[in-house]
């Protein structure tokens, strides 16, 4: 079960708190402030993972939804895990000649800094779950507190996404999705309040006691509500019955999943499923991005990303007995 947040002592370590100089604006806006252009660009796509045996492969792809859009973002958070980031996630100011701003650059650092040991280790701790959570969080709210605009947002539209993927030492693989999300009020005027909500914490992986292990899925933007890799699986879609008949690594990889046994599967089956499932069901000009995250070797890249993961600290080993947002097992 997953510990409440409403428990959660604010006491953070100062570590945790960040003065961060940049500049926001949630997706597909384009806004003034101080007269000048601001312009958020998105990664946009689906993330399918798919939890095998000692690895957890990973899948994704690009969905156009603009001239500059990109493909999902991967950054390192660690040795055994890693990030995915989703929304506005790069911010441009064209005629200014200002240098543009690319979050998944800025976390890594910040989530090193965020983990380093701390003077009092009687203070409360965050889990580390919360500690990547709260490092993001004070990140956009750093920068949107200069937003005095009204921003044409709905509600449980979520400005940015953050997947979590990785192992836990004592623990297994997990998946987290955290979500930001923003609220505005007006102050006076047209001159508006803007600020960064707390994140909403979803674990993905692994499911409650006694549910199928299968495929996890995430889109952004989240409004795309067509069928997601497993319900085709489910459906047997003819694009993936025919990878199904054609292979046997196909087969046991898609047996697994209809068992909701994918912890079982071995994890060159899985690859090989993901590898060939994906562009069978994306548009032939989205970009792939394709890699397995071992348990004991790591990020192994089977298609890379267009763009080099840069390597990231690993700042302070989690103690035992730390608290943890984490199902028990």
């Amino acid at each position: 079960m997953q510990r409440n947040l409403s428990s959660f002592s604010v006491g953070l370590p100062l570590a945790l708190v960040f003065c961060v100089s940049l500049w926001f604006l949630p997706s597909s806006l384009r806004a003034q402030e101080n007269e000048q252009e601001v312009v958020a660009n998105l990664a946009a796509g689906r993330v399918v993972l798919y939890v095998a045996r000692d690895a957890i492969v990973i899948g994704a792809v690009e969905q156009h939804v603009e001239p500059d859009s990109r493909p999902p973002l991967v950054l390192p958070l660690g040795e055994r895990r890693l990030g995915i980031l989703l929304g506005a996630v790069e911010w441009v100011w064209p005629a200014s000649g200002r240098p543009l701003v690319r979050l998944d650059r800025d976390l890594p650092a910040l989530l090193s800094e965020a983990t380093r040991p701390q003077p009092k280790p009687e203070m409360a701790q965050a889990s580390d779950i919360e500690v990547i959570g709260v490092t993001f969080l004070e990140s956009l709210r750093a920068v949107t507190s200069q937003l005095h605009h009204k921003l044409d947002l709905h509600p449980d539209e979520p400005v940015a996404e953050l997947l979590v993927v990785g192992y836990e030492p004592g623990y297994g693989p997990e998946v987290w999705l955290l979500a930001y999300r923003l609220a505005q009020e007006v102050l006076r005027g047209e001159y508006w309040r803007t600020r960064v909500l707390r994140p909403s914490y979803t674990q993905l992986y692994p499911p409650e006691k006694g549910q199928p292990r299968t495929l996890v899925e995430v889109r952004y933007p989240p409004d795309d509500t067509g069928p997601t890799l497993a319900d085709l699986l489910k459906q047997n879609d003819p694009r993936l019955a025919r990878l199904r008949a054609a292979d046997q690594q196909m087969a046991r990889a898609t047996e697994r999943l209809d068992r909701g046994e994918s912890h079982k599967a071995a994890p060159d089956d899985a690859i090989a499923f993901i590898r060939a499932a994906l562009p069978a069901i994306a548009s032939t000009e989205a970009k792939l991005i394709v890699g397995a995250l071992y348990q004991e070797r790591g990020l192994q890249w089977v298609l890379a990303p267009p763009e080099p993961v840069q390597k990231a600290g690993e700042g302070k080993p989690r103690e035992p007995g730390a608290p943890t947002l984490r199902k028990k097992p």
